[in-house]
């Protein structure tokens, strides 16, 4: 007898296999999404490096352009003017004349003050480019100043004055130049001598005697001196003193006294009463001082340069 067998798949066989297929589907579904995600992901990565590196490029390359285009300009704004004429050659000067240059008063001049006019020539080389002037000058001090005319092309001239004293000396410098920064110049002077005078007279002159060292802070030492003019008080120029120590040293500079009612103590300023003709200063003496005869020695000087007899009297500086 044939028998048939038949050859059943038992129902857990399906189930595994689909089961299975399930699961390698899903696999393969994730794998396939994980690719294209990373591929999306690489992608933008790569897209947004480019990107960043075209604008880091762009950038950099503005940078260099504006640098160069800031260096230009910088280079161009410290020259010249390169669509401006060359600056014209400056004005050669060539001598300078002025009258009286040297002037004395003599006796015969009444003492007291002068308007006194000067002539200023000066030839030039080639006609100026700009105005051609003048200034003079007295201790750093404007005395005139002014433009010179034309007489020629090549000559200019002017006439100016000075208001001066007859019994008083002094110097002038004179100085000629064309405007602008490559100004040509010449200098020449002017000297003044007063007319003799009698000089200086000092009547009397005193001082603190004795002062002791203070053992803090300081102490005053006042110093005197009554003078005269025998023509005018304004004929006095200066009174000063000045101080020679036991071994013949001169102490310090010389000191001026002052007739002028000013009062500033910390600045040795005392005077009480101005054009009173008692000329006054105070000294300080500290501490770190030694003791010492000091010899004091007062004399004026009148504008004319002449000097007083000098007055001496004596300090004594003890512990």
């Amino acid at each position: 007898m044939l028998v048939v067998t038949k050859w059943l798949t038992p129902p857990c066989f399906f189930k595994y296999n689909l089961h299975n297929f399930k699961l390698v589907y899903a696999l393969k579904t994730a794998y396939y999404l994980e690719n294209h995600q990373n591929s999306a992901y690489r992608l933008t990565l790569q897209n947004s490096f480019f990107n960043q590196h075209n604008v880091l490029k762009h950038s950099l390359f503005l940078s260099i352009g504006g640098l160069c285009v800031s260096v230009f300009f910088g280079l161009l704004a410290g020259c010249d003017d390169i669509s401006s004429q060359p600056e014209a050659e400056p004005t050669s000067l060539n001598s300078l004349t002025i009258s009286p240059n040297r002037l004395q008063f003599d006796a015969s001049a009444p003492i007291g003050t002068q308007v006194v006019p000067f002539d200023i020539t000066v030839t030039l080389d080639d006609p100026p480019n700009s105005d051609l002037r003048y200034s003079v000058e007295r201790r750093g001090e404007v005395a005139s100043s002014g433009t010179l005319d034309p007489q020629s092309d090549r000559i200019y001239t002017t006439t100016f004055s000075l208001t001066l004293n007859t019994a008083e000396s002094m110097n002038f410098t004179v100085h000629v130049f064309t405007e602008g920064r490559r100004s040509d110049r010449l200098r020449g002077s002017i000297r003044v001598r007063g007319r003799s005078v009698s000089r200086p007279v000092i009547l009397e002159a005193f001082n603190t005697e004795e002062v002791t060292i203070p053992d803090s802070g300081n102490e005053r030492i006042d110093f005197f001196a009554r003078v005269t003019h025998p023509e005018d008080q304004d004929f006095i120029d200066r009174v000063q003193f000045f101080l020679i120590d036991q071994q013949g040293n001169r102490l310090g500079d010389e000191f001026e006294l002052f007739d002028d009612g000013e009062l500033n103590n910390p600045e040795g300023r005392i005077d009480e009463a101005a054009g009173d003709s008692l000329y006054s200063r105070a000294l300080f003496i500290e501490p770190t001082n030694n003791p010492d005869n000091v010899d004091v020695f007062y004399y004026a000087v009148g504008v004319d340069g002449q000097s007083s007899d000098t007055t001496q009297t004596e300090l004594q500086i003890l512990e």
